[in-house]
């Protein structure tokens, strides 16, 4: 491939992860508070979350494949497109016209039309945006080397932390405006990029360059494969994440006292008059600052210095200090400190696995395989946010402690899974997709 064309297309990848994720970004610190002014409880956002995450479970490996087929660029503009499609019909929420559809909803499943509204954008978001990420990472397998893969993972991931960073802050001042707002700026970021996509973005791959003999693989059949270990522990290490996704906000509203409106919050040894927003975005910030230094610095050193399993290893027991630890803040500060401890444990966890996965797929089927990788993410996900929810009825601290045990599990069962592809004659590193 010509460098110059690899080069832009590194680019423009990093610049579209960066606007990507500042879209999520924006919506991150608001999302809790405006679920929770619409009468939503922890279980409710937990549910929505999982609505989600179910479509992407669902449709995430069919866009892989389709990506496979006729090209990266198009599965990753009608993504885009659903992107904001989702956060308009959010942001649109407590219109009349929204309402009277959603009242179908609430007929037959006795949801308030408000909750109704917002289940429909969960819906559209999770079918349609879940093609984004498996043909991103496809599209990085396919311009690069294996041993080039996972530095490059984690310049994209240090691309993403830098729109974690600018998106919270760009929240906390659209919301003197209102709570729908951020949600109308995202949905115009995806809209954005996908016409950016469009016209800037060269295709990786040649429209049926698949053989025909190619067979389709499916989740039962790849956990079958030697990557079956992998996706499991993929799916416990999402949902263990999942759990605090859909409780942090009623958290921080429960510890601190916070709502949309400015509260006295403890810093160091003085306090501060913030609203939960402008906590949240502060919080982001930090979180996104230490994505960028580790996956843009370190998780590439680590990789090429440890593996990606022992690189994943660390991260876990990282990941599982910091979320235990979240539940002793005992202000702002202390809670930066745990969650940049998390963000880097996930820092280095999450560039392996995708690693890990593209070094052990043949080119034909990496869209595919990534894909049926983002389904078992996903599926976390679908149980996920409902159990952190039921978990925090309980004790507030419950899904912190059981999130922070199952991170160290995790670690200890890709320790077990290292030390038996070692004793094994033959190398795991065998593709698992032939044609």
């Amino acid at each position: 491939m010509d460098s110059k064309i690899k080069t832009r297309q590194v680019i423009v990848l990093a610049v579209g992860m960066f606007i990507f994720t500042l879209g999520f970004g924006v919506i991150i610190p608001v999302m809790p508070y405006y679920a929770n002014n619409l009468g939503a409880t922890a279980l409710d956002l937990g549910l929505l979350m999982a609505t989600f995450s179910a479509m992407q479970f669902v449709c995430a490996p069919v866009w892989g494949a389709i990506s496979d087929r006729i090209g990266r660029k198009p599965v990753m503009m009608i993504g885009l497109t659903g992107f904001g499609l989702a956060f308009t019909v959010t942001g649109l929420s407590s219109e009349p016209a929204a309402l009277a559809i959603s009242e179908v909803i609430g007929h037959w499943t006795g949801l308030s039309p408000h909750i109704g509204v917002l289940f429909i954008s969960e819906v559209i978001g999770g079918t349609l945006s879940s093609g984004i990420w498996p043909a991103t990472l496809a599209f990085i397998a396919d311009i690069t080397k294996p041993e080039e893969r996972g530095p490059l993972m984690g310049q994209m991931g240090a691309a993403s932390g830098l729109g974690v960073i600018a998106g919270p802050a760009i929240s906390g001042f659209l919301t003197t405006w209102g709570l729908t707002l951020p949600f109308f700026a995202a949905a115009g970021i995806g809209f954005l990029m996908a016409v950016l996509t469009y016209v800037v973005l060269p295709e990786s791959r040649v429209p049926g360059q698949v053989s025909e003999k190619t067979k389709k693989t499916s989740m039962l059949a790849a956990m079958k494969t030697s990557l079956g270990f992998i996706f499991m522990l993929t799916m416990l290490i999402s949902f263990a994440a999942a759990m605090i996704d859909g409780t942090f906000g009623y958290f921080l509203m429960g510890k601190f006292g916070l709502s949309d409106q400015p509260a006295p919050v403890p810093v160091l040894f003085w306090t501060m008059q913030l609203t939960g927003p402008g906590v949240m975005g502060v919080v982001f910030t930090f979180m996104g600052i230490t994505g960028v230094v580790c996956q843009g610095l370190l998780v590439g050193k680590a990789i090429n210095t440890l593996g990606e399993q022992k690189t994943i290893i660390a991260g876990l027991i990282i990941y599982g200090a910091g979320i235990i630890a979240i539940y002793f803040s005992a202000g702002i500060a202390t809670l930066a400190l745990f969650t940049c401890l998390i963000e880097v444990g996930f820092g280095l966890v999450f560039p392996s696995l995708n690693t890990l996965v593209s070094k052990r797929t043949d080119p034909d089927h990496q869209g595919e395989m990534l894909g049926v990788m983002g389904s078992f993410n996903s599926l976390g996900r679908v149980i996920g946010p409902p159990a952190g929810g039921l978990m925090y009825a309980v004790h507030i601290a419950l899904p912190y402690f059981v999130s922070g045990i199952l991170g160290f599990i995790a670690a200890a069962i890709m320790a077990v899974l290292m030390r038996a592809e070692k004793q094994k004659v033959e190398p795991l590193a065998t593709p698992v997709v032939k044609t």
